[in-house]
This record gives structure tokens, sequence and C-alpha cells, in this order.
């Protein structure tokens, strides 16, 4: 019998008359509810992760599977040989980050597991295996990337995406140096266990403080230093999240994409905080703003190139390895190089232009799943950060908010691309869901 999965809540399961007993029921649940966190927590939707878990239930000899998802709980239920009924249940440990090299391991492990479940010759043989497997999901999930790591990687990240605003080079170090330091805030802050609220206010805080420090001390202009801190707020932003919100919501996973929403609301509320003590700082020091009407404009290959480079600089960020390399800079230049031509040849607005290649990503990265062994979301997420980041207009947002001006248009745009972005890679992964099924 197949898996059923549902958000409404469960049904019946049929029993079967060469079933597993209650013991051996549990312990196969034990796995799939682990791996199934470690899913979730890895950055998987709450629909990938029931398709993976109803598909290795079937191998592993599971009759009726349920499989439920809430937001961030999951419960399974089964049945054994005798009519009854096993539940377990448990909750994801977050659902607001991606670890690339993690979730293509689980990946593995499960097919692994799946494969060595059909030379098991007996009992012991089977308990002994999936334990071990269960064990091992439990590490994995334990498992980080080293913070020096995520600190490199977002540092060059940074540095990458400002070179995409133009402006000057001074722009560029400042805002490499202002993610070095507000990454290093975060792991200090991290230590501390506060809410991701006060944790993200405090981290957007102190981009806002250390730009201002250099303005101060005469090493780059107010431009730059605005220029630094949009690019740090931007990667504040759950992106991950906004994907995946709109794919539970095609979905009509409701709850899970409602449980995603809130985790963008509350990083989004933490920089509204740091941006009022940036803003406050600088009146208090009496920073002059000068205005900027337009951005020094880089030749279309340079575009191209810095994507690229910033596709790999986030792949190392979200723990990813060599392996990744070479999808994500293939990424990150044909995003970029759809987007050029939708703004420039094409002639369309940002927020079209963002949107329109955000499909295509989807569709690349929808195809790229297989080939790679990297869910399409990770995929996605690298051309994005990549090429698609609307660095620009809360660069623009920042300079009128400091200049005591009105921002709200500018920021309406970057929240405009942003919805975009996740709604066009979100159609563009289902528009290749539909071709594969229609083959």
């Amino acid at each position: 019998m197949e898996a059923a999965a549902s958000s409404s809540g469960l049904s019946a399961p049929e029993p079967s008359a060469e079933g597993l007993s209650a013991k051996k029921v549990r312990l196969r649940l034990a796995f799939l509810s682990a791996l199934g966190h470690g899913f979730l927590e890895s950055g998987q939707t709450t629909r990938q992760t029931e398709e993976a878990l109803g598909r290795y239930g079937r191998e592993l000899g599971l009759d009726g599977l349920v499989l439920n998802s809430f937001g961030r709980m999951l419960l399974l239920e089964a049945v054994t040989r005798d009519g009854g009924t096993v539940t377990l249940s448990g909750a994801a440990r977050s659902l607001d980050a991606i670890d690339c090299t993690r979730a293509r391991a689980l990946d593995r492990l499960a097919e692994r597991t799946i494969e060595d479940a059909r030379g098991w010759a007996d009992s012991a043989a089977a308990h002994d295996g999936l334990t071990a497997a269960r064990l091992e999901v439990e590490r994995l999930r334990d498992s980080v990337t080293p913070w020096w790591v995520v600190t490199l990687g977002l540092t060059l990240l940074a540095f990458f995406i400002s070179m995409q605003l133009g402006v000057s080079w001074q722009a560029w170090v400042t805002a490499a140096l202002v993610q070095a330091v507000t990454s290093l805030v975060g792991v200090a802050v991290g230590g501390l266990r506060l809410p991701r609220l006060f944790a993200i206010a405090v981290q957007s805080c102190a981009a806002g403080a250390f730009a201002t420090v250099l303005v101060q001390l005469g090493f780059v202009d107010p431009v730059g230093a605005a220029a630094a801190i949009a690019v740090n707020w931007l990667l504040l932003i759950p992106l991950p999240q906004v994907i995946g919100a709109v794919t539970d919501a095609i979905e009509a996973d409701h709850l899970s994409a409602m449980t995603r929403v809130a985790s963008v609301a509350i990083a989004a509320g933490g920089i509204a905080i740091g941006g009022g003590f940036t803003f406050a700082l600088g009146e208090v020091l009496g920073m002059a703003h000068p205005r900027l009407d337009a951005l020094p404009t880089l030749p279309w290959y340079l575009v191209l190139v810095f994507s690229a480079l910033g596709a790999v600089a986030n792949a190392f960020a979200n723990g990813g390895r060599a392996a990744l390399v070479a999808p994500a800079a293939f990424l990150g230049l044909v995003t970029a190089a759809v987007n050029q031509v939708f703004l420039h040849v094409a002639g369309l607005s940002a927020v079209w232009a963002s949107s329109l290649s955000a499909v295509v990503l989807g569709l690349v990265s929808a195809a790229l799943v297989k080939r790679t062994g990297y869910p399409y979301q990770v995929l996605a997420l690298m051309g994005i950060t990549g090429a698609l980041l609307p660095g620009i207009p809360v660069f623009f947002g920042i300079l009128q908010a400091m200049g005591g001006g009105n921002a709200a248009e500018h920021f309406g745009t970057a929240a405009a691309i942003s919805l975009g972005i996740g709604t066009g890679v979100a159609l563009g992964v289902h528009l290749a869901r539909l071709r594969w099924r229609t083959r």
C-alpha cells in the first residue's frame, strides 16, 4: 500500500495479512522520524520530506503508513500485522536553515539503508542495521558547519554582492568587514541562546555601528557605508524560508507556510530594530548623507563573473563543499545572464526581471537535483544570492532613511522582489514537476 500524506489529520491505515510486529514497526518509524526531522532541519520543504519518507517507508515494508506535518511537527503512523497501529511524533529543531552537505548526506544515508535492507537475512540484522542508521542520522543532525567556514563564506559573499552595486572599492571592503563582524557577533550571541528576534537585532545593530565607525575613521563615505549595511541586512533575511513558504502555500500546507513566514517576519523585525539604532546613531554623530540618484553601471560580463563568485561563496557559507562549487557557479552565471537579458534587452522592471529569472532558476534547479544530489531549494539559493538579491532598492532605501527622506517605496520594491523571487522559483519547480509527470 502506498503511503498517504495529509496535513489535515490521520486517516485509518488498513491492516495487512503479512505485516510487521509492533516492535519492528516502531523501529522503522524511529528511523524515519529522525530522518524526517533531519531533512526539515537541513532545508527540505514539508512536501519533499513527506514524499521521501513515504518512499522509504514502502521500501521498509511499512503497511498503511500515514505522514502528517504541522509546521515543525512530524507525525508518523503505521499498521502492525495484527491490525494495531504504532504512532511516533516529534518536532524539528528549526526550519530556517539550509545545510547543503547535511541534506545530501542524509539522502545518501537513507538510500544506502534501503539498499542494505534488501539483504538483511533476519530480524537481528534488520534491528542492528536500522539502529545504526538512526544513530548516524542523529549524528548528522548534531553536526554543524564550522563557524569559521560560514563566516568566511558570508564575508566573501558580501564582498561579491557589494561589487555588483558598484559604488567604490572602499564600500566592497567595508561590506566584507561588516559581514565578518556581524558573523562573529552572531557566533557570540548564539551561545547566549537569545530569541531569534533579539539575536538578529544585535547583529543588525552591530552592522550599523561598525559601518558608522569606519565612516568616522574616514575609511569609507556614508554612501559606501549604506551599501555595506544593505548587503549585510539582506544576508540576515532567511531567503530559503521565502522560497519554502511560497512552495508550502502552493501545495496547500498553510500551517508550514505560516511558520516560515513568521520566521521571515521575525528576522525583518530584528533588522528594523537595527535600522532604527543605526539611523539614530548617524543623527547623534551629525553624519552627512549625500544624495545618490544612480549607481555606477558595471559591464554585463563583470556582473556575470561576480554572480558566479557570489554563488560559490554562498555554497561554502551554507555548508557546501567542493561538489557544490561547479553547480553553484553554473546557477549563478545562468541566473545572472537571464536577468541581464530581461533587464537590458527586454527592458523589464527589476521586479519582473527578477521574478521571471527566478522561474528559469527553478526549472534549472529542479533539473539538476538528480545530477547533483542536492535539493532544489539548495541549488536555487545559490542562484538567488549570486544574482537576484534586491541590493539596489535596499541600498537606496537606507540612503533615503539616513537623509530623512521617504524610504518606504524602495523597501517596498525590495520586498516585492523577494516575494517575486520566491514565487518564481516555486513556479519553476512546479512546472518542472508537471513536465516530468507528463512524460
